[in-house]
């Protein structure tokens, strides 16, 4: 019987160094590494010939959206999880404000790892919300395989606590915050300061202004209600003793923070930062691939890139995400843009964005692997991902870090909506192969594996 894959001829990441090697996949696991150029194509049923290029351990997303169940004509996880594999990535990181009920609750926890096996290319963890706690849900949610848990501190009446993903009432979070440490896991919170949020609306509402989109969300999720929330989490979380995914870290304060309380060493904290196509290109249009028309849309308070990289580089930033958020066109109101959606497609991209940051210098090939993949496995239990060790699941992103290439109509958009941040953009760097568990899921550019083949991870 053959071997399922034999990857040759590649500069291969093995224990932190990338080495000229051949490396070999059976039953969904790495089998052994070979001297390059050492083993027979007649052995394997398949073979993919790297020369030139990077094997990476499979890069995962820490931080995306997708809309299924609830709103799945903006994205189900078969779109979605497409889009990913197109973009390089291995695993899915599925947060809960994507969702119709938050999956708060141990049934939509399972309805949202169900939609997965049904529909998923690639491997996927579903992170369900913490809110349902006063019903005794963290014990369950966790012996059902949560990772960590998901909050966005914004208040919302829109449904009821126990269904929900937002909270921005404090005394809740306390409490949230004592009932997760018992478990151990991680929460990740999306910090707002609402009171500083809403009368920064409030005033931009009251300028004689332009009030369209371009003009407005450059305004929003700036470094004052991002950082001030984050420094008065800080302390609900160093009381409980609960662990903290510091989710979004892209603003000065909110960076300078962490940093602070890593040096200080008293608390468990896990930072991330998502690299939004629109932000990081500093690229304000969405193309409509159905119609060829453009959407200006803008982007949220821009970052201090420099700033970032150097947070990443230093490891006060620990883990990336892509804060993939798709929507149709129909939802995105450039006139009124406190009725818009404000998101944007990513996954298609991300693992290009990410190579191309490489070639600009601000991070090297093996601190990308460090950030997409062997900290936040390591964080979460996953003893199966990111390590490209013999025995573990044999998840590869394979790369071509040398070609240049323009985004036109011949690079495939698989998220839902065809809506295109970066074209016209110039890329340096290009994933060429995604493979999950030994098989081959996309390959230059192409799709090869059915919706169901993705497997919950789980610690």
């Amino acid at each position: 019987m053959k071997a399922d894959l034999l990857i040759k001829n590649g500069m291969v990441w093995n224990n932190g160094v990338f080495t000229p090697m051949d490396i070999a996949a059976a039953d969904g696991k790495i089998a052994f590494y070979a001297a390059a150029g050492s083993q027979e194509d007649s052995d394997f049923a398949g073979v993919i010939d790297a020369r030139g290029e990077y094997v990476l351990p499979g890069m995962i997303d820490f931080h995306c959206h997708i809309r299924e169940p609830g709103v799945e004509e903006k994205e189900d996880y078969e779109s979605g999880t497409k889009a990913a594999a197109h973009g390089g990535v291995t695993t899915v990181c599925v947060m809960p404000n994507n969702l119709q009920r938050g999956i708060a609750s141990p049934e939509d926890f399972a309805a949202a790892i169900d939609c997965g096996s049904r529909g998923a290319v690639i491997d996927y963890v579903p992170i369900p919300s913490p809110l349902a706690f006063r019903q005794g849900s963290i014990p369950k949610l966790s012996q059902m395989g949560a990772s960590y848990f998901k909050i966005m501190e914004m208040k919302s009446n829109k449904a009821p606590l126990e269904e929900n993903f937002r909270c921005g009432d404090t005394y809740v979070l306390d409490q949230c915050f004592a009932e997760v440490a018992k478990s151990g896991k991680y929460i990740s919170i999306h910090p707002m300061d609402m009171d500083w949020y809403l009368g920064n609306i409030a005033a931009i509402q009251a300028e004689e202004t332009p009030k369209d989109l371009t003009h407005v969300l450059c305004r929003l999720y700036g470094d004052e209600e991002m950082s001030g929330g984050a420094w008065q989490l800080a302390y609900y979380f160093r009381k409980n003793h609960c662990k903290w995914l510091a989710v979004h870290t892209w603003h000065p304060g909110y960076i300078d923070l962490i940093r602070l309380l890593k040096r200080e060493g008293r608390m468990d904290i896990l930072s991330s930062c998502e690299i939004l196509p629109s932000s990081i290109r500093n690229f304000d249009v969405l193309y409509n691939r159905a119609d060829r028309t453009m959407i200006p849309l803008g982007h949220a308070a821009k970052p201090d890139w420099d700033q970032v990289w150097a947070a990443v580089n230093d490891g006060t930033i620990d883990i990336l995400g892509s804060d993939h958020s798709p929507h149709l066109s129909v939802h995105y109101h450039p006139e009124n843009p406190f009725a818009s959606a404000q998101g944007v497609p990513g996954e298609d991209y991300y693992g290009n964005l990410l190579l191309d940051a490489v070639n600009a210098g601000k991070l090297s090939l093996e601190r990308l692997v460090e950030v997409t993949s062997v900290n936040g496995a390591r964080a979460f239990g996953w003893k199966e991902k990111g390590t490209n060790a013999i025995g573990t699941d044999a998840d590869f992103t394979i790369c071509d870090l040398k070609e240049e290439w323009t985004v036109d109509e011949t690079y495939p958009i698989y998220s839902k909506p065809g809506l295109d941040p970066l074209f016209g953009q110039k890329l340096k760097g290009r994933v060429t192969h995604t493979v999950v568990r030994g098989k081959i899921v996309m390959e230059h550019d192409l799709i090869r594996a059915e919706p169901g083949y993705g497997r919950f991870v789980r610690p």
